[in-house]
């Protein structure tokens, strides 16, 4: 009974040791020091005489491995958010250095490692590190909403599609004889230039009939509560993110609640593939998950001088920024990228939308637009191209990033 207990306690200890066979193997342990607040982990990866190297308040500061190791207690309440990356990596022989970020809410971690094989096993034997504190308050929220919510000339976009956002926050009317639709109203305080520039083209508030949402954050459909108090109309979205606009878009899987809007209820939850109807248009649901949990796109065809066209209002394929790895609050949200992206791969767009103006160039093309000249929002390569650079940027990142454990 005891050399079964000693036996199982030695497997235990083997279990919980990493090889070190390489850098990468090293700088994981640190990593998982960080994401456990676990000390351990950090006698693993740097030597006993390992140096930790910063500057405070313009002194030289400096720890040793276990000054270091017992600033590690617990795992921090936003984890979820804390995104660890390798940025650079560089092995000469038995000697290797290594850049690494981490990406947490309030301060920006970059730490310069110096590694070497020791016995077999690769160590940190120094770190130099900054941090630089962020201003993610109230205040920093409102400056970036200015810059992003300028106004912008409403136009025709293509067909009976009408732009009605700012610079860099689309809103989309969709005009019917029956009424009109309304795809996202931006952000609350962004809500009075897109009604007045639905009024501008001529159109009436009390005319838009349904209110769609192509994913549920602040920027996008932050004044839905507002919009249907003002209009009755029926809101429509997606399961999962109709639950987060249930919630003020608090709970979300990467914005926690800092990012809280007026709650609002859909009147009607799509599923994929359902269509929503309303004076001869009809347009398709898409879930497209991967930038929120119930990301939509939309899709529906329009007449353009005689031309039927495809025109494609796609969500959010941002997703590079996120906790890609051992993300407990979104575990399959790496599966869900890839799929959505194979997915609108096998879709076909002669118009690619999307939510923000420079994810389909809305500032150029508008310059461009002109009567009698070919519709610069015609364009049925860009899809292919932004999937391209999306999927690119997305590979890059989850590469970067801490290993699944």
């Amino acid at each position: 009974m005891l050399f079964s207990v000693l036996l199982l306690a030695i497997v235990l200890v083997a279990g919980t040791a990493a090889a070190q066979d390489s850098p990468r193997d090293a700088i994981e342990l640190y990593f998982q020091a960080h994401a456990s607040g676990n000390g351990d982990f950090i006698r693993q990866a740097f030597t006993p005489d390992a140096k930790i190297t910063f500057v405070e308040n313009g002194h030289l500061r400096q720890w040793t491995r276990e000054e270091f190791a017992a600033r590690f207690r617990d795992p921090a309440n936003d984890e979820y958010r804390r995104v660890r990356r390798v940025e650079h990596l560089d092995i000469t022989s038995t000697a290797a250095s290594a850049v690494l970020t981490l990406d947490y809410p309030q301060v920006l971690f970059t730490d310069h490692l110096s590694l070497l094989r020791i016995e077999n096993q690769w160590k940190v034997v120094n770190k130099v590190f900054s941090a630089d504190a962020r201003d993610a308050g109230p205040e920093a929220i409102k400056d970036a909403l200015q810059n992003w919510s300028l106004p912008f000339e409403p136009r025709r976009i293509v067909g009976n599609i009408y732009y009605v956002g700012t610079n860099l926050i689309s809103s989309f009317l969709i005009v019917t004889p029956e009424g009109h639709i309304l795809l996202d109203t931006g952000h609350v305080q962004m809500l009075p230039q897109v009604e007045a520039s639905i009024e501008k083209l001529g159109f009436k508030l009390k005319d838009v009939k349904i209110l769609l949402n192509s994913h549920a954050h602040f920027d996008h459909c932050g004044g839905f509560a507002e919009f249907k108090r003002q209009t009755g109309a029926t809101i429509v979205a997606s399961k999962l993110d109709g639950e987060l606009m249930v919630h003020g878009g608090k709970g979300d899987f990467y914005w926690g609640d800092d990012l809280a809007y007026e709650p609002v209820t859909p009147d009607r939850y799509v599923a994929d593939g359902e269509r929503v109807e309303l004076g001869g248009v009809s347009l398709v649901s898409h879930l497209t998950p991967g930038h929120t949990k119930g990301c939509t796109t939309w899709s529906m065809r329009v007449n353009e001088a005689g031309k039927e066209l495809d025109v494609l209002f796609l969500c959010g394929l941002t997703a590079s920024s996120y906790k890609l790895t051992n993300n407990e609050r979104y575990p399959n949200i790496v599966d869900d990228v890839r799929n959505t992206s194979t997915r609108l791969r096998g879709m076909r767009a002669d118009v690619m939308l999307a939510p923000h103006g420079f994810y389909f160039d809305l500032e150029r093309k508008a310059a461009r637009q002109t009567e009698g000249s070919a519709n610069p929002f015609i364009d049925a390569g860009e899809l292919g191209r932004h999937l391209a650079e999306m999927e690119k940027d997305f590979e890059q990142a989850l590469q970067s990033q801490e290993r699944q454990r």
